[in-house]
């Protein structure tokens, strides 16, 4: 889950909750084993975490700027893309007025549904 002290706190969403996983990789260089400058950055996930209804994936081949971690590239696209998605789709914000929940939250949400 995204947590406003996790790596994908970029991916947060006003009045939603979001679930997702940041990834930062090393390219493989042609000859074989791993380019140490270049990288793909990604965040995967999806909104409203209680009961999904939308589901991003970003990757970004060679991020630019100095920027290369998931989190820092990737995930401010997700949140922009997503809350544009949920919108557009009428998709009801949250109850609850946090936009992270833990895994915690998320299975005490599923016993009481």
């Amino acid at each position: 889950m995204v947590s406003e002290n996790g790596t994908g706190k970029n991916a947060m969403i006003p009045h939603y909750r979001v679930a997702g996983k940041t990834a930062t990789l090393h390219k493989v260089k042609a000859g074989g084993g791993y380019d140490e400058n270049k990288y793909v950055s990604a965040f995967a996930g999806f909104s409203p975490a209680s009961n999904p209804r939308v589901v991003t994936v970003v990757i970004i081949d060679e991020p630019s700027e100095g920027k290369y971690f998931g989190g820092l590239v990737a995930a401010p696209i997700f949140s922009k893309v997503t809350e544009r998605a949920l919108q557009l789709l009428r998709i009801s914000p949250d109850k609850q007025s946090s936009s992270w929940v833990n895994h915690e939250n998320l299975e005490e949400q599923g016993k009481s549904s």
